[in-house]
């Protein structure tokens, strides 16, 4: 196995099984998983006599049959799974762009000293259908996922199947190689010098909480006008637990000390989270007195953040979206240590907060923390 993060899995219990189905459960020795940085992970399933194929899904069968479950896809082609067959309702599906996480052709494996199947599982996957029901998937610790096992090939219902349905938990073995390292970080200061870039704004990094708020001053002392309108755009999951008193003891004197010399100055702040946590935005207005932000602060809390990726650009756009701009100089400023989601989780793309920011004549300054994941 790849060193770095190791993910475990822990199956759920299952109910009493038949003599015939008991060659169907998928137990946790019969199955390891070998990961690909930043991509997902290779999901390997020893092959039981009577088991002839395994399909991933994103539910369990209802026992009442009056909910249907959907098997798992990839948005995209490749190759261990893309073209293996898929048969529902005793005819073989067409091969079109629904990437089945399916397989039906075994091949030897070493760790498992069997033969096995593999099915790549990307992070990012869908199930379901418009006309009836449909969903998308982000792969972290906690996922929850099912293995259904089948006496036929290419998931045939027309035999036995069983759901064998398991929780995704995290264990860190090692450290990922420097290089691995170096390589996301350098990703994550791409993407944030890009909302600069594309907006007339300026990245820069921070080596902690302190530094932060020292380039937060930096930059209010750099803009040239007699009004400024500033949203402050901050990152409120567990990783920030390092930061955000800073933060909160040195923001608002800085503050002072650096607007002497506009006519008009409002802040407002925004903290994001992530999708599935207590929220994913909180807005506090506008504000021109000082103690009111200092009192706002004072109240912040950090957690949640179970996966690296936060809810950055929805955090960025609810600060161009929901504040009235009238001032000269009309800057954001996002304070974070993790990337946004590669595939928009929600309705809010990188491209609406380019758009927005440019009809609105507001510039981005993001500023990059150490990361403590």
């Amino acid at each position: 196995m790849r060193k770095g993060i190791a993910l475990l899995i822990i199956f759920i219990a299952s109910p009493l099984l038949t003599l015939s189905s008991q060659e169907l459960k998928i137990e946790a020795g019969d199955v390891y998983l070998d990961m690909v940085a930043g991509e997902g992970f290779h999901l390997w399933i020893r092959q039981k006599e009577g088991m002839n194929s395994v399909l991933l899904t994103e539910s369990t069968a209802d026992p009442e049959k009056q909910r249907d479950s959907f098997a798992l896809r990839a948005y995209e082609y490749n190759s261990i799974n893309g073209d293996e067959p898929r048969m529902l309702n005793g005819e073989l599906l067409p091969r079109d762009d629904r990437f089945y996480l399916i397989d039906s052709s075994p091949v030897y494996n070493e760790i498992l000293e069997s033969m096995a199947f593999e099915i790549f599982v990307p992070l990012h996957l869908t199930y379901g259908y418009p006309w009836s029901r449909e969903g998308q998937v982000e792969i972290r610790q906690g996922s929850w996922l099912n293995i259904r096992s089948f006496e036929k090939p290419y998931a045939d219902y027309s035999g036995a199947y069983l759901d064998n349905p398991f929780v995704l938990s995290t264990m860190i073995r090692e450290l990922p190689p420097p290089v691995v390292m170096e390589v996301a970080e350098k990703e994550l200061e791409d993407i944030m010098e890009e909302a600069a870039i594309m907006t007339g704004g300026e990245f820069t990094r921070a080596d902690d909480g302190d530094d932060a708020v020292e380039k937060i001053g930096r930059i209010i002392t750099s803009i040239e006008g007699n009004s400024i309108d500033l949203v402050l755009v901050v990152d409120t999951t567990i990783s920030m637990k390092n930061d955000i008193h800073f933060i909160q003891k040195k923001l608002v004197p800085m503050v002072r000390s650096h607007i002497e010399g506009f006519e008009e100055f409002r802040i407002g702040i925004v903290w994001y989270r992530d999708y599935k946590e207590a929220y994913l935005t909180r807005e506090i207005p506008f504000m021109t007195d000082l103690d009111q932000v200092q009192w706002h602060l004072n109240r912040v809390t950090v957690s949640g953040g179970r996966d690296i990726p936060e809810a950055v650009y929805e955090g960025i756009f609810s600060g161009i979206s929901n504040y009235e701009w009238t001032a000269d100089k009309r800057i954001i400023i996002q304070v974070g240590d993790a990337p946004p989601h590669e595939v928009p989780r929600g309705s809010i793309t990188k491209e609406m907060v380019y758009e927005e920011a440019a009809n609105l004549g507001i510039s981005i300054y993001p500023i990059l923390l150490p990361s403590e994941y």
